[in-house]
């Protein structure tokens, strides 16, 4: 690790020891500071960044969903990429179902209230401080968000049942909300990192069996699939997608990247964010392979105590 230490935090800023000269887009660029393009372990002011980022078809930030300093840098970028490209930028969003598209529209045109909202979508629990600030931007601006994710009552079906169980019963009109084409390769490079993050169970100590892992692993490609296609759906339609999701979604390229590039072979320009809490130090290098850019913020969570 460098010697790179965390010197403070005071609200939503923070500085770097080591590191760089702030930049100067506004009085909150300090959000956009700790940019790397991890190719070249190179700073990049935020300007630049997003400079970069404009220049594809999509973007994907991978984020830790419990992390509020992530969100703050998502509302962040997502103003930067709207002063940007305008009226072509459409968010994508994990965090909101097929099923709720209806729903969200209504509320994003003011047909319905936060409250219709509420009770037509399964919002997450930390919505309200961390991703309904997305949604109200999008809301003043008229950015069109996109449901992407696949409905969690079929996501668990597939994890109790397996895919070719459910995709056999599943009504048409269930059938519309998951991509038509979903796909598990077994022993695929996304397959042996989704098998060493779960295999060990859910720190009871006990190891999952391997047809457990399996049907969650079809379960997780189910969401990749339906992401996917959904941000294709867009992409066809000439506009830019900003995809926030959790991070193993599109770490490497792979999940709901590659399987976006699966439907989408020649042209699309794709780059890959991940956004990482750290506490004491970072170290571009360490990230190397697992995204186009890395932004490093302050980790202000509590340290959680072995066990927990």
């Amino acid at each position: 690790m460098t010697r790179r230490a965390l010197l403070a935090v005071s609200g939503s800023a923070f500085l770097w020891g080591d590191t760089m000269e702030a930049n100067a887009m506004d009085d909150n660029s300090d959000l956009l500071a700790a940019v790397f393009e991890v190719r070249s372990g190179r700073h990049l002011s935020g300007r630049d960044f997003v400079r970069r980022l404009a220049d594809n078809d999509a973007v994907f930030v991978g984020e830790q969903h419990d992390d509020p300093l992530t969100h703050h840098v998502e509302s962040r970028l997502l103003q930067e990429l709207y002063r940007a490209l305008g009226d072509r930028l459409t968010v994508g969003m994990e965090m909101f179902e097929r099923d709720g598209q209806g729903a969200l529209d209504a509320y994003l045109a003011g047909r319905i209230t936060e409250t219709e909202l509420a009770k037509r979508v399964a919002l997450w629990p930390n919505y309200s401080t961390d991703y309904r600030p997305l949604v109200e931007f999008a809301r003043a601006t008229h950015i069109p968000v996109a449901a992407t994710n696949a409905p969690q009552r079929i996501v668990r079906r597939v994890g109790r049942e397996g895919l070719s169980t459910v995709l056999a019963t599943l009504p048409e009109a269930d059938r519309n909300l998951i991509a038509r084409t979903v796909l598990a390769p077994e022993g695929d490079e996304y397959a042996r990192r989704f098998t060493a993050v779960i295999g060990d169970g859910h720190g009871d100590g006990a190891p999952m069996d391997v047809s457990t892992i399996r049907r969650f692993f079809e379960a997780q490609c189910v969401r990749d699939d339906t992401m996917a296609e959904s941000v294709a759906q867009v992409l066809d339609t000439g506009r830019f997608v900003l995809h926030i999701n959790g991070g193993f979604h599109s770490d490497a390229a792979l999940g709901t990247v590659q399987r976006l590039l699966w439907r989408r072979p020649l042209g699309t320009r794709i780059a890959t964010v991940k956004v990482v809490p750290s506490k004491y130090a970072f170290d571009p290098a360490e990230e190397r392979g697992e995204a186009d850019y890395v932004l490093f913020v302050a980790d202000t969570r509590p340290e959680q105590k072995p066990g927990s």
